[in-house]
């Protein structure tokens, strides 16, 4: 609910009939390190890409000192997320699971920033402080997952999606949530035109949905000696979402009035 609240607050902000102006539009590009936080696969990063425009809203008529180093920025981006996952099984020789995601994300941030001129280094020496949150819509991608258990040899425990399944076990938003919601927080240099930005870039909602086969063991009977399993059927047992570490660089021009 705080995330919900927190983004609808920011929307307002950038909707509000507040005295703004577009002050500089510019764009990105920028790699990184990308992995999804999941508690039960082992998980290494993939290449994490991202590509985009924005334009800054400044609020310069603010009779405060600082009105004019405080922006906001809406952007879209093309954006690369994804993992490398496994997970090996002790008491199963040879039992394994593997796999990637590679995803292709729409992304559109909206962005509340601070720049700060530095005084100790000549006129148009900026430090940059933003925060703010990220809203995705997984375009196309391509996720392999294999498992092999030789104890266990039904098919639902030996798989290839490259292999045993269709070509739609292979497409990733065939298998994965399509729409995920973010926050991206970082710091950046400026220099006349050019930036340099460092920043994180979170994923709250869950790739995918699995049934938490675990949940009702952790019913309790009512007083009648009665199990009520209705709260914990629809319990998700993956708990992993994007999360990147990028840099990236820019360049921005003035809008002139």
């Amino acid at each position: 609910m705080k995330k919900i609240m927190f983004i609808f607050a920011f929307v307002l902000l950038l909707t509000s009939p507040a005295k703004a102006q577009f002050v500089r539009y510019g764009f990105k590009l920028g790699n990184g390190i990308s992995m999804v936080t999941d508690d039960l696969l082992t998980s290494s990063p993939v290449f994490g890409f991202n590509i985009g425009g924005y334009v800054d809203y400044s609020f310069t008529n603010w009779k405060n000192p600082w009105s004019e180093n405080v922006y906001l920025q809406v952007g879209l981006n093309i954006t690369r997320r994804g993992t490398n996952f496994q997970r090996v099984w002790v008491l199963e020789p040879r039992s394994i699971r593997q796999g990637y995601y590679h995803n292709w994300y729409a992304q559109i941030p909206l962005i509340a920033g601070f720049r700060y001129e530095l005084p100790s280094l000549p006129a148009e020496n900026f430090l940059n402080f933003f925060v703010g949150p990220t809203f995705n819509v997984g375009m196309f991608g391509k996720l392999w997952d294999r498992e092999v258990m030789p104890g266990m040899p039904h098919r639902s425990h030996n798989y290839d999606t490259f292999v045993t399944g269709d070509k739609d076990d292979a497409r990733s938003f065939k298998n994965l949530r399509r729409f995920d919601v973010g926050i991206v927080f970082g710091v950046g240099y400026q220099w006349h035109n050019f930036t340099v930005d460092l920043y994180i870039d979170h994923g709250f909602i869950a790739l995918r949905n699995s049934a938490d086969v675990l949940a009702p063991f952790d019913v309790k009977p009512d007083e009648n000696g009665q199990y009520d399993f209705s709260d914990v059927n629809d319990r998700n047992a993956y708990t992993g979402t994007n999360h990147a570490y990028m840099i990236s660089i820019g360049y921005q021009l003035p809008i002139h009035r």
